[in-house]
């Protein structure tokens, strides 16, 4: 490839508004190296995309945690889903709490429904971003319901 090919690739792939989220979500944490047990609770499909020089694209990760003080993953917790058309899928956590979807295993129709192998299920769908935490942003706020907890503070589960 020539060098003015390379560089209308490499302009074309670049999003300043990407960019500058990916910015916004701070380096990556001390001895944790990029793979499947990095950013837990950050918005996976925000650099997972499926854009030229991008990781391996998903279309539906995020994270499970025990509790929402401690945040540490949820170990071995099947995440359920099902699309528009009934076609489901199953996907297990690991160490970190975090699942994930390549296209080749899964490209499902929006809207999903989500439930856990504890029992949990979301109680609305997810519209059509596959990162959960691109509503499940932590802390809780109006906006949010916060990150994806098996176990309330009080010891409850939630609803």
């Amino acid at each position: 490839m020539n060098t003015r090919a390379f560089l209308l690739l490499a302009l074309a792939a670049c999003n300043p508004v990407v960019e500058d989220a990916v910015d916004a979500l701070g380096p990556e944490a001390a001895g944790v190296r990029r793979g499947p047990l990095h950013r837990p609770g950050q918005p996976c499909l925000l650099c997972h995309d499926g854009d030229i020089g991008d990781p391996p694209q998903f279309t539906v990760a995020g994270t499970v945690f025990d509790d929402p003080v401690d945040l540490d993953g949820a170990d071995g917790i099947t995440v359920t889903m099902t699309d528009a058309n009934d076609s489901m899928y199953e996907a297990t956590t690991n160490a970190a709490g975090n699942f994930y979807v390549t296209p080749d295993q899964w490209n499902p129709t929006f809207p999903l429904h989500v439930s856990l192998s504890n029992g949990l299920v979301m109680s609305s769908e997810i519209g059509r971003n596959g990162a959960c935490a691109f509503c499940h942003v932590n802390p809780a706020s109006p906006s949010s319901p916060g990150p994806v907890v098996l176990e309330l503070e009080n010891g409850g589960t939630p609803p």
